[in-house]
């Protein structure tokens, strides 16, 4: 799926995540009460299977950890922002000035994960939401554990890799003077895809005055 967006399309689409993870990032400063700086390197248009084999990959075959969301609109789809879990509990452990072992996470630190995702979530969505001109409203946040293949699949949709797309972002946090590394994924039906696409480009063609 390297070649579903052109080049020009690719661009407006890491320029208009970029924004929106900034803005992620001011509110989730607001949060902890330091400064959280965020960043999405690389951006990849990847079929279900790759996206939990690149994710598996990248965590060693361990579990994740992540939030999801899902979103209607003009595409619909879900949202999820994964970290493997040890990652996770790095992150929410450093919000959480607790010293207590990693071994797993508790209650309290999955509610604040959830919490994290929360905010990051809603304020990718409504950036985005903004940014191509169009409304979207989104479903509570759920909190899910495993492998990269349950990570990505919320066990309702019936779609293959020929029927869905992943836009799969890996994210640096960096909190506290110490980075973490945890993944934004996008899953959306073709369909989605396609009115996703359509937006970028009305996007850009709104910027170059066209």
């Amino acid at each position: 799926m390297t070649d579903f967006l052109n080049e020009v399309q690719r661009d407006a689409v890491t320029e208009i995540i970029n924004i929106a993870i900034g803005q992620a990032a001011s509110a989730l400063s607001q949060l902890v009460d330091d400064e959280v700086r965020l960043s999405v390197p690389l951006v990849h248009f990847l079929t279900p299977g790759q996206a939990a084999a690149r994710l598996d990959e990248e965590t060693g075959g361990g579990e994740s950890v992540a939030v999801r969301q899902t979103f209607h609109g003009r595409f619909n789809g879900d949202i999820m922002l994964i970290f493997p879990e040890r990652r996770s509990l790095h992150l929410v452990r450093q919000m959480l000035g607790d010293d207590l072992p990693v071994d797993q996470l508790t209650e309290l630190e999955q509610e604040a994960l959830m919490e994290v995702g929360n905010i990051i979530l809603n304020a990718c969505l409504g950036s985005l939401a903004n940014q191509l001109g169009m409304g979207v409203e989104s479903s509570l946040p759920c909190y899910i554990r495993g492998r990269g293949g349950r990570i990505l699949d919320n066990g309702e949709r019936s779609g293959t890799d020929e029927s869905e797309m992943v836009m799969f972002l890996h994210v640096d946090f960096a909190v506290r003077a110490k980075d973490v590394h945890g993944y934004l994924a996008f899953v959306m039906d073709i369909t989605s895809a396609h009115h996703f696409v359509d937006a970028v480009h009305a996007y850009v063609m709104a910027q170059i005055g066209e």
